[in-house]
């Protein structure tokens, strides 16, 4: 028994220096507690101490599932600037007790209590969580939580005085530390973004014109509050390097290019490193691939050729979502109903004869440790892998065409149903928000209006194109 104690004690210690002898206290909860109120950001006032939190700016966002549960997302500022982050899922255990809820961050591990001892909803909340190790100790954590980043200390007095009297040792109490924490929240601020998109070689050049973007991939991104800066290939990485500080992401577009030499390839390589260590320092820069686009992602994070030969040309299809799917970021703020159409119904134009296989996937340790797969599809013989993000980077792929669905009308595989534009939409709106995230800006306004992609007028192609329209450089 007393070795047993001394690892429980061990084990406590590891999770938090807050544990005492004796079995939890039973503080009493918020009555009528209504979690629709609840839901939204809490920054952290004042907590018992715990070494999971290794950062400052300490902020929680909940918001409410449709199957009643709750998604949480926490944020923290760690010292080198970089954002930590953390998603897990809440449910209330007994509906007689809609304030004791638990929360998991990690499946096939118990939940965590999560007790909302009393809240205002407008302006504060304590929440207490503790566990029990055979009744011989306790481990607890408390948090005085906020909707701004300061509260009155008239209010964290009665606060305290309520965990005191609920019987939790409030004496190793703390502040939080949430000085310079507008990194966290500078996110809605930028109105204004700005995506390049990259171009690729004109497979039969006339004069100058030696590259082309797809005008459908601009006008999607535009309708969803973008604007599009053309990102030219072939040119010195200075050039990359200056844009890459200017705008707020990067799309790699569907076409025909060569993802292992091309000028296409060596752009996007190079927007590619420059993304993954700005995003290891903090600096939020998404991705985007998409058909062309995620096959060039899949072989500059391999490293080499992934591609297997799939018979997906011309094919509208719907998707076939995966578990991770319902955890996406990239889904999570598309509505039921059209989860479900896209889920039943051939939403997707596929115009690709190279894919990555599910089976690829998940035997290429660089592929699988990096990527979600969140969707695939199969040709009748062989699956493949269809939309993806990354774990650890806002870096995101879809083998299937979402801007056609709204804008190329030349091929009778491209679906314009209402679902089907309303798909084209949502997940335009996913990736500009991401974008939104985004601080880099031009250096004067002269510079940025003249990389702007308003400089260049598209020329209408004919009405059975696979482009309708396209710019030229």
């Amino acid at each position: 028994m007393k070795v047993l104690f001394v690892l429980l004690l061990t084990a406590a210690a590891a999770h938090s220096q807050s544990y005492h002898p004796g079995k939890c206290p039973r503080p009493s909860v918020q009555e009528d507690f209504d979690v629709t109120r609840y839901m939204g950001t809490w920054y952290e006032i004042e907590k018992l101490p715990a070494v999971f939190e290794r950062g400052k700016c300490n902020q929680a966002t909940y918001t409410l599932l449709t199957d009643g549960t709750v998604k949480v997302y926490n944020q923290e500022l760690l010292s080198n600037r970089k954002m930590n982050s953390v998603k897990g899922i809440a449910k209330v255990k007994n509906s007689s007790q809609p304030a004791i809820l638990g929360v998991n961050f990690f499946k096939g591990l118990p939940d965590d209590p999560y007790w909302v001892l009393s809240t205002d909803y407008e302006t504060y909340s304590l929440v207490y969580s503790c566990s029990d190790y055979l009744g011989l100790f306790h481990i607890d954590f408390a948090w005085i939580l906020a909707r701004t980043r300061v509260l009155t200390e008239v209010v964290i007095g009665q606060l305290r005085n309520e965990l005191a009297s609920a019987g939790v040792n409030i004496s190793r109490l703390t502040v939080s530390n949430q000085t310079g924490c507008d990194v966290l929240t500078r996110a809605k601020q930028n109105n204004r973004p700005i995506i390049g998109v990259l171009a690729q070689e004109v497979k039969y050049p006339k004069g100058n014109e030696t590259s082309y973007i797809a005008a459908s991939y601009v006008k999607t991104l535009e309708s969803a509050g973008a604007r599009v800066v053309p990102v030219m290939i072939n040119q010195p990485p200075e050039y990359y390097k200056k844009l890459f500080n200017s705008i707020n992401g990067i799309f790699y577009p569907g076409g025909s290019a060569s993802i292992m030499s091309s000028g296409y390839q060596r752009a996007a390589k190079v927007f590619y490193e420059l993304a993954i260590e700005a995003n290891k320092n903090g600096d939020y820069f998404p991705v985007w691939g998409t058909c062309l686009g995620y096959e060039q992602l899949a072989c500059l994070t391999s490293g080499k050729n992934v591609l297997s030969r799939t018979n997906t040309s011309d094919v509208p299809l719907p998707l076939v979502f995966t578990d991770e799917a319902k955890d996406s970021r990239m889904f999570e703020g598309f509505p039921p109903e059209l989860m479900e159409e896209l889920a039943s119904e051939p939403l997707t134009a596929n115009a690709h004869k190279w894919s990555v296989t599910v089976l690829t996937h998940n035997t290429n340790e660089e592929l699988k440790n990096f990527y979600k797969v969140l969707s695939t599809n199969t040709d009748g013989k062989t699956e493949f892998v269809s939309t993806v993000e990354a774990y650890d980077y806002p870096i995101y792929g879809a083998q299937w065409h979402p801007e056609k669905n709204a804008f190329e009308w030349g091929k009778p595989y491209v679906p314009h149903s209402l679902a089907a534009v309303r798909t084209a939409f949502y997940m335009a709106e996913f990736f500009v928000n991401e974008a939104r995230k985004n601080f880099h800006r031009f250096e004067s306004e002269d510079e940025e209006t003249k990389a702007l992609i308003y400089n260049y007028n598209p020329v209408f192609k004919s009405p059975t194109s696979t482009f309708l329209q396209m710019y030229y450089f």
